[in-house]
C-alpha cells in the first residue's frame, strides 16, 4: 500500500476488491542502467513477468480511485491539461475519450491469461450501446452519441455531480479517468508533423513533471529534461510511428524515493531526506502504448495508460539478488542520471545500509 491515502467523504466506489489480484510491481532494474526506449509488445514476458493485460488492475483499485477523486478535487489544475484547440471543442475530446474507451474494451478481449496470475475482472466493459464503468459505477455512451454519464450505482453519484461540475472538455477525461488505475494520456501525430504531440493530459501522479507544461509538446520536447536520454529524443519520429501504427506496446520506468506519496508533480513539497534503506519506496511506472487509428480525429493517436506502482523498497528487494541488482544499477547511473532522478542521497543510503551485497 502505498502512504498519500486521503479518502472522500462517502465510501465511492462501493465494491469488494477481493475479485482482483494483490499487487504485483514490475522490478525491470538492470545493471548497467541504461536510458533506453525499451518497448515491448504486449503479451511478452518482460522483466520476468507476464505482460498481456492492457489494464494491470489490482485489489487497490478501490482505494486508488477515491485517491485520485480526492487528487483531483483539491488540485485538478495539477492533475488535467486539454490542447487550447480541444478545450474549444468538447465534442472532440469525447470522440478522443470514446475511442480511447472502446479500445480498452477491444483489448481486454484479445488479451491472453496473465503468465501464473489470476486474469482480473475486467473494469470497462460493453453493454449494448453502452460503456460500463464497473468499478467506478457509471455508463456513458459507446456509439456516436453525445457525452453523458448514468450512474449505475447509487455511491457514484456524488462523483458524477462532481463531473458534471468542471468545464466541459474536461468531463469526458475524468469519466475514463476515475474509471481505470492508470493515468491517462492522450498523444497524436498533426496531420503537419511527424512526432506525437501530447494533446490530453489526465495524470494524477506524475513523476517529477507538470501536466500543463507538456500540454501540446512534441516526443523530443516531452522527454527534453531526460538525463542521458539523447537515444531516446534522436529516435522520436520513429518511436511517435511505432505508438500509433504498433502495439499495445508496454514498458517500465522506476526509480527509489524517500517517501510513498503518489504524486510528485514539481508544485509538491519535497518529500523528506531518507534515512535507512528500510524506509525507502520502489516506483515503477508501467506504461501501456494503445494505438487509437484516426478513430478519435484525424490525426493518427494513441492512448497512454500509465500505472504507477508504489511499494516499500525492503519488500520488493527481499531477495539479496535484487538488493544486488538495484545497487549495481545505480552504481552505473552518471552523475547527471542521479540528479535528474533524485538519487544522490539514496544511492548513499543504499551503499552503506546494503555494502555486502553486491
Amino acid at each position: 500500500m502505498t502512504t498519500q491515502t486521503t479518502t472522500p467523504s462517502c465510501h465511492w466506489p462501493a465494491v469488494d476488491p477481493g475479485q482482483w489480484p494483490e499487487p504485483d510491481p514490475p522490478f525491470p532494474v538492470t545493471a548497467p542502467y541504461r536510458t533506453l526506449p525499451a518497448l515491448a509488445r504486449l503479451g511478452a514476458s518482460l522483466h520476468g513477468r507476464g505482460e498481456s493485460q492492457v489494464l494491470d488492475t489490482d485489489r487497490l483499485v478501490a482505494d486508488e480511485l477515491r485517491a485520485k477523486w480526492a487528487r483531483l478535487q483539491a488540485l485538478p489544475e495539477r492533475c488535467v491539461a486539454v490542447a487550447p484547440a480541444l478545450a474549444a471543442d468538447p465534442a472532440g475530446v469525447w470522440r478522443r475519450v470514446r475511442a480511447a474507451g472502446l479500445a480498452i474494451v477491444h483489448a481486454q478481449q484479445q488479451a491472453g491469461e496473465p503468465d501464473g496470475r489470476v486474469p482480473p475482472g475486467p473494469v470497462l466493459v460493453r453493454v449494448g450501446d453502452e460503456l460500463h464503468a464497473v468499478v467506478a459505477g457509471w455508463a456513458m455512451p459507446a456509439d456516436e452519441r453525445p457525452f453523458a454519464l448514468r450512474a449505475l450505482r447509487a455511491d457514484a453519484g456524488p462523483v458524477l455531480r462532481w463531473i458534471a461540475s468542471r468545464p466541459a472538455a474536461e468531463q469526458p477525461l475524468h469519466a475514463l479517468g476515475l474509471a481505470v488505475q492508470p493515468d491517462l494520456a492522450w498523444v497524436e501525430i498533426p496531420p503537419s508533423g511527424d512526432q506525437v504531440i501530447a494533446a490530453l493530459l489526465h495524470v494524477c501522479w506524475p513523476s517529477g513533471w507538470d501536466p500543463a507544461a507538456k500540454i501540446g509538446c512534441d516526443f523530443a520536447a516531452i522527454h527534453a529534461p531526460v538525463a542521458d536520454g539523447e537515444m531516446l529524443r534522436s529516435a522520436a519520429v520513429g518511436l511517435s510511428r511505432a505508438l500509433v501504427d504498433r502495439g499495445p506496446l508496454v514498458r517500465h520506468v522506476w526509480t527509489v524515493t524517500a517517501s510513498g506519496t503518489r504524486s510528485r508533480h514539481p508544485a509538491d513539497p519535497p518529500g523528506p531526506a531518507p534515512d535507512s534503506a528500510d524506509t525507502a519506496w520502489f516506483r515503477c511506472e508501467r506504461q501501456v502504448s494503445l494505438p487509437l487509428g484516426t478513430a478519435g480525429g484525424p490525426p493518427a493517436a494513441a492512448l497512454f495508460l500509465i500505472h504507477l506502482h508504489v511499494h516499500p523498497l525492503a519488500r520488493v528487494v527481499m531477495a539479496p539478488q535484487r538488493r544486488a541488482l538495484l545497487l549495481a544499477a545505480l552504481e552505473s547511473m552518471s552523475d547527471a542520471t542521479l540528479r535528474y532522478k533524485r538519487l544522490e542521497t539514496i544511492r548513499e543510503v543504499l551503499r552503506r545500509d546494503w555494502g555486502g551485497c553486491g
